[in-house]
C-alpha cells in the first residue's frame, strides 16, 4: 500500500527557490588593475629594447626603465601569492612615481619621455585599480 502524501499549501511552490546573493560591486576593477600593471611592466621592457637608441642617453635610459620595469614584473606576480599586497603596491606606486619623475625633469629623446610618461600613468592606475577593486 502506498503511504499517503500531505499536500502543502497551495501558494508554496514545488520546487525551492535558491537564496540569492546580495547585490554588491563586481569584482572587476582589482584583476583590470593588474592587467594594467603588468602591462605596463612588459610594455617598458619591450619600449626599452626596441624604442631607446643606441647612444649614450638611450643606454642608460634602457639601463634606467629595464630596472624598473623588471621590480613592476616580479611585484605583479607577487600580488598572486599571499604575501602581504600593501609593501607591493606601495613599491608599484613609488616605481611609477619615479618613471614620471624620469620623464619630466631628464632630458632625454622622445621616445624615451613617451614611453616613461605613459608606463608611469597606466602603472599608477593600475595601482589604484588594483587597490580599490581589493575588499
Amino acid at each position: 500500500m502506498a503511504t499517503p502524501e500531505r499536500r502543502t499549501a497551495t501558494g508554496t511552490p514545488a520546487v525551492p527557490v535558491a537564496a540569492q546573493a546580495p547585490a554588491g560591486p563586481v569584482p572587476v576593477m582589482g584583476p583590470l588593475g593588474w592587467l594594467l600593471i603588468m602591462g605596463s611592466g612588459v610594455g617598458l621592457i619591450l619600449a626599452s629594447w626596441l624604442l631607446y637608441g643606441t647612444e649614450y642617453d638611450g643606454m642608460w635610459a634602457g639601463y634606467r626603465d629595464g630596472i624598473i620595469a623588471t621590480i613592476v614584473v616580479i611585484a605583479a606576480m607577487a600580488l598572486n601569492t599571499t604575501l602581504p599586497k600593501q609593501p607591493i603596491l606601495g613599491l608599484l606606486g613609488v616605481c611609477g612615481i619615479l618613471l614620471i619623475l624620469f620623464a619630466v625633469f631628464l632630458d632625454n629623446e622622445t621616445a624615451v619621455f613617451i614611453s616613461e610618461i605613459v608606463a608611469g600613468v597606466v602603472l599608477l592606475s593600475g595601482v589604484a585599480l588594483y587597490t580599490s577593486g581589493r575588499k
